[in-house]
């Protein structure tokens, strides 16, 4: 299914529209950020499809009770806007108050139709722009809105976090280390990103579920961005969750190969890329 701003006020009367009583998952995204092609509007329809086809072939969900859906709120992509063959709307990316407020109707509508469906948010923006730039990116501040009202969650922040959390814990096994020992790790994290975030938090709520404390297990994260170590100096600029990773120690702006020879002296346990 397809959303656009043209359809305010008539998403809860749409979901009618999709013929099946039952709905079990439901993969949606605004193409913003779509893997690293970036804004892909319209066009990053093949991303919920091949995600929830994960869930019929491996988690064994029938076909015909997923449900991939397309927020097509516009795209900042001039190449996409002047193509006559874009099929999207057609129309500069709707940001602010506006898109959440189109954002807000959709999961209501969403969990009229079905309450009891789980829904996945994927490739939602981790980037904050303009005037929106004291707002957390809609990747976070979605989560962040309806955790706790829906039955939701953001695959590249939690999905990604769970899969590397995972791949800690089994390693430490095969180094016969009691998973207890997560929480001595020092771990350095390449992006800041919705993913490099997001993996960060689980391993630092496993670090805290192994008996360190909130403040330790902050003390093992140096996160880098394009720009090099983030510390606290750049208050300004960072989400909250980013702030809460920033180093208050360190100077900003250190290479990921400063970082290592001042503070990791070859324990540390890497992520790239993300």
């Amino acid at each position: 299914m397809f959303f656009t701003p043209d359809d305010a006020g008539h998403m809860g009367v749409m979901m009618h529209n999709w013929p099946r009583e039952n709905c079990q998952v439901i993969v949606v995204t605004d193409g913003s950020r779509i893997l690293g092609l970036g804004d892909l509007g319209a066009n990053g329809m093949g991303i919920p499809i091949g995600k929830l086809a994960l869930y019929c072939a491996v988690g064994g969900i029938a076909p015909h009770r997923v449900l991939p859906i397309m927020l097509d709120f516009g795209t900042d992509n001039e190449a996409l806007l002047n193509s006559p063959s874009y099929r999207g709307y057609r129309k500069p990316r709707v940001k602010g108050e506006e898109y959440y407020r189109l954002v807000d109707e959709f999961m209501q509508a969403v969990f009229a139709r079905y309450p009891g469906v789980l829904l996945q948010f994927e490739d939602f923006s981790s980037d904050k722009v303009g005037s929106e730039r004291r707002r957390p990116p809609p990747a976070s501040n979605l989560l962040n809105k309806y955790r706790e009202r829906y039955l939701c969650f953001n695959d590249d922040i939690q999905g990604t976090g769970a899969t590397v959390l995972a791949g800690v814990l089994g390693a430490l096994r095969l180094q016969r280390r009691p998973p207890e020992d997560i929480r001595s790790l020092r771990v350095v994290v390449v992006g800041a990103g919705s993913a490099g975030i997001g993996v960060a938090q689980a391993l630092h709520m496993a670090m805290q579920q192994a008996g360190g404390s909130p403040k330790s297990a902050y003390n093992n994260f140096y996160v880098l961005d394009q720009h090099g170590l983030i510390s606290k100096s750049r208050f300004a600029t960072l989400s909250e969750e980013q702030m809460s990773f920033a180093r208050a120690d360190m100077e900003d702006g250190l290479s990921l190969e400063e970082v290592i020879d001042k503070v990791c002296a070859g324990a540390a346990r890497t992520l790239h890329g993300l």
